[in-house]
């Protein structure tokens, strides 16, 4: 029922509401490196970082801890 309701909202709103967000937010053809003013490589590499720690932070959470496994 949420859907429902959610999308006739949507589809009401959404002639009214979608002009002004386009105004605002229509930047033309750019990406991440010229919004944030940076070179390219540092966004790479800061990417690289913060997905390998993610990754070493969802392996820990996987992983048993050793005080309270079951022998």
């Amino acid at each position: 029922m949420g859907f429902l309701f959610g999308a006739i909202l949507f589809g009401l709103t959404y002639p009214a509401v979608f002009p002004v967000i386009s105004g605002i937010a229509n930047l033309g053809s750019v990406y991440l490196p010229e919004l944030a003013n940076v070179n390219e490589w540092l966004l790479i590499g800061l990417f690289t970082l913060v997905t390998l720690f993610l990754f070493y932070v969802l392996k820990r959470i996987g992983e048993p801890r050793r005080d309270r496994t079951i022998e």
